[in-house]
């Protein structure tokens, strides 16, 4: 059976290599997927995660917040049909 996807939108990739180390060694066993920029999250309908670090100091934060808020439509609107 596939592992789940956890999606982390971090400052940068330290701080997303930190935070799966730091899950790791409590027992996680997901696949955490580092989104390195607001493209990879384009034509998703659903998307779990997390946000740490410095993710507002990113220059495309924005751009990655309208995606995710797009995916979350998205996915309330499938839910709700």
């Amino acid at each position: 059976m596939p592992r789940m996807k956890l999606f982390v939108v971090a400052g940068n990739y330290q701080e997303f290599q930190d935070f799966v180390i730091r899950k790791r060694m409590k027992g996680f066993s997901y696949d955490f997927v580092y989104v390195s920029s607001p493209e990879m999250l384009q034509g998703m309908t659903a998307i779990n995660g997390f946000y740490i670090g410095t993710y507002r100091e990113r220059e495309d934060w924005p751009r990655m917040r309208d995606e995710i808020s797009i995916i979350k439509m998205k996915s309330e609107i499938s839910n709700n049909a």
